[in-house]
């Protein structure tokens, strides 16, 4: 008897779309769960922190979006999105743009504390993060520019969905080489089929 996957997600959460394109990807069937995180009480007796995107396989609790993709990885029999021949540098990458999605969101929850207990300077400090990533990227466009599908360019492409999602689209000007590329990938259907409703 097959395990019945359960995803617990978020709405809008950048980590639970890569993992909803992973598993598009890999067709591997899951029933997704959308959850307010905040609210979500029973989601601590599987995952004690409490973060978006959890899976449950059965008795088993797979937390992280990279765990639940390389989960994915293993009982799929589709194409690999972990190619050997530059592992090393698809997962370094796709710590960037996990790394851009953290940022996004860090700041999304800063400005939406009330006015009097925000950190402008904390703030200051993510932007100037996040656009130094994507600058990065960028300059880095040659290490995913292959038509070769694998991890990370789910990851790039959900962390820059998720920057003009909660913080600005501005960055598309000043790295055009980038937003061709996003503007291309974006036309896949696991990514049309993973758009966030309310973005």
């Amino acid at each position: 008897m097959s395990s019945k996957l359960i995803l617990y997600n978020g709405p809008t959460s950048p980590f639970g779309r890569k993992v909803k394109v992973a598993s598009l990807v890999q067709q591997i069937n899951i029933e997704e769960k959308i959850i307010n995180v905040y609210e979500a009480n029973f989601l601590d007796k599987h995952n004690p922190l409490r973060k978006i995107p959890t899976l449950i396989v059965d008795n088993l609790t797979i937390m992280d979006s990279d765990n639940i993709c390389l989960y994915f990885e293993s009982i799929s029999r589709k194409k690999s999105l972990y190619p050997k021949e530059n592992y090393w540098q698809i997962m370094t990458n796709t710590s960037i743009a996990n790394g851009l999605m953290e940022t996004i969101l860090e700041r999304f929850m800063e400005i939406s504390r009330p006015e009097g207990e925000r950190s402008l300077k904390f703030i200051e400090k993510l932007e100037t993060r996040a656009l130094k990533t994507i600058n990065w990227l960028e300059k880095n466009l040659n290490n995913f520019h292959d038509k070769k599908l694998s991890i990370d360019k789910i990851a790039i492409a959900c962390a820059l969905e998720y920057t003009t999602f909660r913080f600005t689209n501005d960055w598309q000007k000043k790295n055009k080489g980038l937003n061709i590329w996003l503007t291309n990938f974006q036309k896949n259907d696991f990514m049309q089929l993973t758009k966030p409703k309310n973005s």
